[in-house]
């Protein structure tokens, strides 16, 4: 049996952040909630935002953090700071929103009430599902996300073309993974979609369409993952948390299509990933590789400064249910060591 729920609520609209905040918090009868964000954000226009859609009976904590601040040591600190939180809005980045799940489970263990979890994603979207089953997928989902394209207008293309990669590798994974769930595979190949017609218009448009279609295959992506984390992703999180300076898109990057190359697949599916991404080859991980080869990212894993030595662990990540044993998936982080997209 599957069981499908997405237990969360979603607002999707231009400049719909003021109104959608105000009334989630004033409906949920919020008076102290907690305000999760990066520390480049202070003084910003999105806090400001933030602030603006706050009910008046409201009493804020802030909390900001700098961009190397240890997740687990920030959650303790956060939520020591605000032990009567009753609501948790996390905004601006993939981090920020994974702190503030942090802090909602922190406070979960000491609190009659589960606080709930606001999110507003920012640029680079959202965080991948909790890796270190504290949480199930469900658990782990905002209470309510905002996604309003206004809050990205200022991404640089670099920013972008990173999030946009991500959408796509989670969205591969996702519609790859063998968990029977239609939902979730009608929400990776939309996509996947999205992505693969947008990714080129990066750097050449720009404005609020673009924004839009970038945050509507980031949430397609993130909600696709109630399927679970693709061995793709679960190595390049493994080897980005040897060094924070390292990037999980442009790992990921260079890792998706040697994981489809070794990986076992039904037919059909690879016929529709393969409509989906053009039809200009006949091997999946041929047509993956031309897409993802053409962004301008890091052009193998020595380039990045990642040491074979940490290619092991990132290796031993990688559970057999994922449909990629550890020997298959040593040999796709060695053949991308020096050579690139695999």
């Amino acid at each position: 049996m599957t069981l499908i729920t997405y237990p969360t609520r979603v607002h999707f609209a231009d400049g719909v952040l003021e109104d959608a905040l105000y009334s989630e918090l004033e409906k949920a009868g919020a008076t102290h909630p907690l305000l999760i964000f990066d520390s480049t954000l202070v003084q910003s226009e999105l806090s400001e935002r933030v602030q603006t859609g706050l009910p008046s009976a409201a009493k804020p904590r802030q909390y900001s953090f700098a961009r190397h601040h240890d997740l687990r040591h920030a959650a303790a600190q956060a939520t020591g700071l605000a032990p009567d939180t009753d609501a948790i809005v996390a905004f601006g980045s993939a981090r920020a929103i994974e702190l503030g799940r942090k802090c909602r489970y922190a406070l979960s263990r000491t609190q009659t009430n589960r606080p709930e979890l606001y999110v507003v994603p920012g640029a680079d979207g959202l965080p991948n599902p909790c890796t270190r089953k504290l949480e199930s997928w469900r658990a782990g989902l905002p209470s309510v996300l905002i996604c309003d394209p206004t809050v990205t207008l200022d991404a640089d293309s670099r920013q972008s073309q990173r999030t946009a990669v991500l959408s796509l590798i989670r969205c591969f994974e996702a519609y790859l993974a063998n968990a029977y769930n239609p939902p979730a595979d009608g929400m990776a190949l939309d996509g996947l979609t999205r992505c693969v017609v947008n990714l080129p218009r990066i750097g050449k448009l720009a404005g609020i369409d673009l924004q839009r279609e970038l945050m509507a295959a980031c949430l397609n992506a993130a909600l696709s993952q109630e399927k679970g984390l693709g061995p793709s992703l679960t190595m390049s999180a493994a080897l980005a948390r040897t060094n924070p300076d390292l990037d999980e898109a442009e790992i990921a990057r260079l890792v998706l299509p040697g994981v489809i190359r070794k990986r076992v697949m039904a037919p059909e599916k690879a016929d529709i990933l393969l409509k989906v991404l053009g039809r200009q080859e006949d091997d999946l991980h041929q047509a993956v590789g031309r897409i993802l080869s053409a962004v301008p990212m890091a052009a193998s894993l020595a380039g990045m400064g990642i040491s074979r030595t940490d290619l092991d662990d990132a290796a031993d990540a990688v559970a057999t249910t994922q449909g990629l044993d550890v020997g298959s998936a040593r040999s796709v982080l060695e053949s991308i060591y020096e050579e690139g997209v695999g």
